[in-house]
């Protein structure tokens, strides 16, 4: 008997992509998946940091996968409703970041800002395709969030 198909890997696909359904908010769905990876941020922030890079390090894996899985489902090209590189995205400009609400709400802004005007070089990397791609344009803006933070923090 075949526990894992076709079936379930496209429902797993289908809940982690979309946040189990946050994607599919009428309003703004990127800003929906950023805020929830800064919701896991606040939760993870006091933990160890080993811990909040693996946490970060697993998603993208994941995301990589199951976000291939939906555009090859819906024949759609990084759709809108696939969240998870917002949330992978947002949780990168965390890193190493001490915890301050005016920076967590600068990240916030910051992220968003980059990631919905696509500054290069995430043009260029949101044009490779498929689940890496859908996922590295994001996961780079953060790292540029995530460098100046940095340098504001010090």
């Amino acid at each position: 008997m075949k526990f894992i198909n076709e079936d379930t890997i496209n429902r797993f696909s289908e809940h982690i992509s979309t946040v189990f359904g946050v994607g599919y908010t009428a309003y703004a769905p990127g800003t929906m998946g950023s805020l929830f990876g800064l919701l896991i941020y606040m939760f993870l922030k006091d933990g160890s940091l080993a811990l909040y890079v693996t946490v970060v390090v697993v998603l993208f894996v994941v995301g990589v996968f199951v976000s291939d899985v939906m555009e090859q489902i819906y024949g759609i090209k990084d759709p809108s409703f696939v969240i998870i590189d917002e949330v992978v995205g947002m949780m990168i400009c965390f890193i190493a970041v001490p915890y301050t609400p005016l920076l967590a709400i600068l990240g916030f802004l910051l992220f968003r800002i980059i990631d919905i005007s696509k500054v290069p070089p995430l043009n260029i990397l949101e044009r490779i395709g498929g689940g890496f791609g859908i996922m590295i344009d994001d996961a780079v803006g953060g790292l540029i969030v995530n460098i100046i933070l940095q340098v504001l923090s010090k």
